[in-house]
């Protein structure tokens, strides 16, 4: 390939000093090439930097974002273990609770503490990626809300167990007669037991207690049930039986006014009737009995023991 010359001349304004000079083709592309190449250098080291300065920037912003990250994980594990002090008092109130209504109290402290099923597990693979110190926090935090959630399920089943139970025992006081009939007063004139009777004379067993008042004292049942009579049934005038739940039966004999009648469904503390003196009887009181699964009871006991 032929070698050609390129001239330039350069003339000043003055037109003096004329100068000229001489260049070949691959003089030109020579510079040309330079000038590319240190474009291209030029901008590469542009483009690097950027990249360098958008790298540092993602970087501290995820640095900001993960110390972010670790800070809400330390407020999220202090708050957890507020959770786990609360958690804590209400399981012992809830132990307190289970003494009360006469159950037994949870399991050993140990596997409350722990949770239903043994210690919780959790899968760390998901922070294999993550720091150490990350990866630590969100392990306890992980392992924390899993506990925490095993024990709020056993604290709750225990709960719905003692409402359960209450229920149950709040049903057993209410048919169970332990109040006093005679709201207006409570004197016995005859006890539970042997007795000579005092219009007969004869040694008998007296199987009900008689309480002292007055003609028009209300009479109230003394646990729910239903009127299983309400007539006048020979030496003990106008009497009134209830049948209560769990094999009990009370009788109130000798009176004046009966306020229910048969079939009728009487709460605890009722009035059912007015004191009187109906029937074989040598003066005013109520004659009233327990019958406990057929089997006549002393009343007075129950009294005793239902802190009367």
């Amino acid at each position: 390939m032929e070698n050609r010359f390129f001239s330039m001349i350069i003339v000043p304004d003055s037109g003096r000093d004329v100068k000229t000079g001489s260049f070949t083709g691959k003089f030109f592309i020579g510079v040309f090439s330079a000038l590319i190449i240190t474009f291209l250098l030029c901008l590469f080291f542009i483009i690097g930097y950027h990249i360098k300065l958008v790298q540092e920037k993602d970087y501290k912003t995820a640095v900001s974002i993960r110390d972010k990250h670790l800070r809400n994980i330390d407020s999220s594990l202090k708050l957890l273990e507020k959770m786990n002090l609360k958690l804590r008092e209400i399981h012992r109130n809830d132990q307190a609770f289970r003494l009360y209504a006469l159950m037994n109290t949870l399991p050993d402290r140990d596997m409350y503490n722990a949770g239903i099923g043994g210690h919780v597990m959790v899968d760390t693979s998901e922070f294999a990626d993550f720091s150490n110190d990350l990866k630590v926090k969100l392990t306890d935090l992980f392992t924390g809300v899993s506990t925490l959630e095993s024990r709020i399920n056993v604290q709750e089943r225990s709960f719905n167990e003692i409402q359960s139970n209450l229920s149950r025992n709040r049903d057993i006081i209410d048919n169970t007669p332990t109040i006093i009939p005679t709201p207006n007063s409570f004197r016995i004139t005859c006890k539970f037991g042997w007795r000579t009777h005092p219009i007969g004379g004869y040694w008998h067993m007296h199987d009900a207690i008689d309480l002292g008042g007055n003609v028009g004292d209300p009479i109230q049942a003394t646990a729910d049930g239903v009127v299983e009579s309400a007539e006048y049934q020979g030496n003990l005038g106008r009497c009134i039986r209830i049948r209560h739940k769990y094999g009990y039966e009370t009788l109130y004999g000798h009176l004046q006014m009966m306020k229910v009648k048969e079939g009728d469904i009487v709460k605890k503390g009722d009035i059912i009737g007015i004191m009187g003196r109906t029937g074989r009887t040598t003066g005013t009181h109520l004659h009233y009995g327990i019958i406990y699964l057929g089997e006549k009871k002393d009343p007075l006991p129950m009294f005793i023991n239902s802190g009367t």
